[in-house]
């Protein structure tokens, strides 16, 4: 595994670990997540693209699968272009 790609499946398990156990009082917008999503990857060095991309596929693939149709429409069609653009 190359270093990036380490890196990204580390921070992603990490992540999600304190997402789940996070307590929230309000709840960002869905969409809020998928725009930070966005503009991270858009910033991202093409060297650490290049390693993360398949890690990065297989997270956006799941949350679409796990998403099934509670996900709405314009969050699925831009997981979907982010996913199609790696």
């Amino acid at each position: 595994m190359e270093e990036y790609e380490a890196l990204f499946t580390f921070a992603a398990k990490a992540g999600s670990l304190e997402g789940y156990l996070y307590e929230r009082e309000t709840i960002e917008p869905l969409s809020n997540w998928v725009s930070n999503l966005e503009t991270m990857y858009a910033n991202l060095p093409e060297e650490v693209k290049a390693q993360i991309r398949n890690e990065l596929s297989t997270v956006l693939e799941r949350t679409l699968n796990y998403g099934g149709t509670r996900l709405e429409e314009e969050i699925r069609t831009r997981l979907n272009n982010l996913r199609s653009s790696l």
